[in-house]
């Protein structure tokens, strides 16, 4: 007998037995069947009433056994396979709200262990263990800060998988960087291509402080900013999470679109003052630097604004919002 080719359409060893003796074979009875299978003839009584009850032979006393089409015989077990997968496969799913009783249980055994709502974990491994489980149950959104400049190597490949994972999933990411980080050319890459996939990303420059918001209900934030590698704190307690996002929207509404082409901010007032102020003596004196340093800024702007002159120049801001 060949290997068996229907166990995975659900036909037990037996039943493949019998059927494809009985292709084989057509017109055989039953007795004479057992014999060409070397089954016990009550056996195969019963192994060919499965196989009549699911359409796969025919019993005729005159005309014998006969096996249904090959043809029809697969498509019906591949229907009724598929059929059964798919419902094996919605039970799988309906069981995934079997998370959020265990993640309960999880958090009230947190919150017995930090009636403070402050849990202290520390040594990386750990740190890098709980960010990507709550990365991993976040639902709705995630908030960052990282105010260290550029990343190394190892945290963009450390960071990759789960910042992929979480934006296929369609969370909603912000995250500001220091705009240093941008000089940086393996970090440039890393966040335009975070940025290409889903996620918003400013900058901007002066001091941050580190953090992570999971869905505003859970925050990670530096035992000592100074030394991130000393740990983290994991803060579950709502009006510590209510001022770590309004300090993180603080951030975001004076930070810039990555893409968005940085001014500094004497840049900004020598623009905004091309627009009240056509002599240049004037405008210099109001910004209180020197007639050449201030023609030397509206140059430069008008380069990078591609514009011939002053008038071009200030509709070319308005475009790119940088007025």
């Amino acid at each position: 007998m060949a290997e068996a080719e229907l166990s995975h359409l659900g036909v037990a060893e037996d039943e493949e037995l019998v059927y494809r003796s009985a292709l084989r074979s057509p017109g055989l009875g039953a007795e004479a069947l057992a014999l060409a299978v070397g089954m016990d003839a009550n056996d195969v009584k019963v192994v060919l009433e499965r196989l009549a009850a699911s359409g796969m032979v025919t019993v005729a006393d005159d005309q014998g056994i006969v096996a249904t089409d090959p043809f029809v015989v697969t498509e019906r077990l591949v229907e009724s396979r598929l059929t059964e997968l798919q419902a094996e496969i919605q039970r799988v799913i309906a069981s995934r709200h079997v998370v959020n009783v265990l993640l309960d249980d999880q958090r009230d055994g947190r919150r017995q262990s930090t009636p403070d709502g402050v849990e202290r974990v520390e040594g990386a491994d750990r740190v890098r263990a709980r960010i990507d489980e709550l990365a991993f149950f976040a639902h709705h959104e995630l908030l960052s800060v990282q105010p260290n400049g550029p990343l190394s190597a190892a945290a963009i490949e450390g960071a990759r998988e789960a910042d992929e994972r979480a934006l296929r999933r369609g969370l909603v990411m912000r995250t500001i960087m220091r705009t240093d980080a941008l000089d940086d050319t393996r970090t440039a890459e890393y966040l335009a291509e975070l940025s290409a996939r889903g996620a918003r990303i400013r900058t901007m420059d002066g001091p941050l402080e580190r953090m992570l918001i999971f869905d505003r209900r859970t925050a990670l934030l530096p035992i000592d900013p100074r030394e991130s590698s000393r740990g983290a704190l994991i803060v579950h307690q709502p009006g510590m999470i209510s001022s770590l996002i309004t300090l993180f929207e603080r951030f975001w509404t004076a930070a810039e679109d990555l893409g968005q082409e940085h001014l500094t901010e004497t840049e900004r007032q020598v623009l905004k003052t091309m627009v009240r102020v056509e002599k240049d003596e004037a405008g210099a004196r109001e910004l209180g630097i020197s007639v050449r340093t201030y023609r030397g800024h509206v140059a430069n702007l008008l380069r990078r604004l591609n514009a011939t002159h002053r008038a071009q120049g200030v509709l070319a801001a308005r475009d790119r919002g940088w007025l």
